[in-house]
């Protein structure tokens, strides 16, 4: 994504208050100075908006990595509204594509099982909010390897750039890195955390508690 683009959606994501700043708790229990909150998306427009994003985003990452999809795959609960929203989106620009996603409990009556939609033998997006220690990430190649799907990459709206929390994830700079390496999963983003040093609207407080944060989880490289 070119850097008016990413410019752009930093200007979204702050001006709808899904990238505050303060003190969170992270899913992987890390003690974070922001917070990248999509379910802030909660409005049709706003929706529309961040769908937007994504689905130019997967149209670069086709044309410049020569990607095969044919499934977006969104990780219960966030990533199911998510490839519901990219994949209407993206019939805009002529491109029609499945989309899958996960129960947090395997269903045992009906068609039962633990996906909704058909993955098997498809190449496969799995789109998700962010990614950090890649908890959720690795959850979601399981999950879809698991059911025979060819994953093509993951797609996020913010790498968060830091590393994982295992002791082989010290070997990499970030889990990123880890992923793509280790598991052979390419890892694309809307934007990175490096790329909120460059815009205007963010305070050099904020940018110094950011900075302290990844000399301590992750790197800014």
């Amino acid at each position: 994504m070119n850097n008016d683009n990413v410019r752009l959606f930093l200007k979204f994501v702050l001006s709808s208050n899904v990238l505050s700043f303060g003190k969170f708790k992270t899913k992987a229990g890390r003690d974070s100075p922001y917070f990248f909150n999509t379910g802030k998306f909660s409005n049709g427009k706003l929706l529309t908006t961040l769908a937007d994003f994504y689905a130019k985003k997967i149209l670069d990452i086709i044309n410049a990595h020569g990607l095969k999809v044919d499934c977006l795959f969104g990780p219960a609960y966030k990533g199911i509204p998510l490839v519901s929203a990219i994949a209407v989106t993206l019939c805009d620009y002529s491109l029609n594509l499945d989309i899958a996603y996960d129960r947090k409990e395997k269903k045992i009556h009906g068609e039962g099982g633990q996906i909704v939609g058909d993955i098997n033998g498809k190449n496969v997006l799995i789109i998700d909010d962010v990614i950090s220690a890649g908890l959720s990430s690795r959850r979601a190649i399981e999950i879809v390897r698991k059911e025979k799907g060819v994953i093509s990459g993951i797609l996020v709206a913010l790498d968060r750039m830091e590393q994982g929390q295992s002791v082989a994830s010290r070997d990499y700079k970030n889990t990123t890195e880890e992923i793509t390496e280790s598991m052979g999963v390419p890892v694309f983003s809307i934007v990175k955390l490096s790329d909120l040093k460059n815009h205007s609207e963010i305070d050099g407080k904020n940018l110094k508690q950011i900075d302290s944060y990844l000399k301590k989880f992750g790197s800014l490289n």
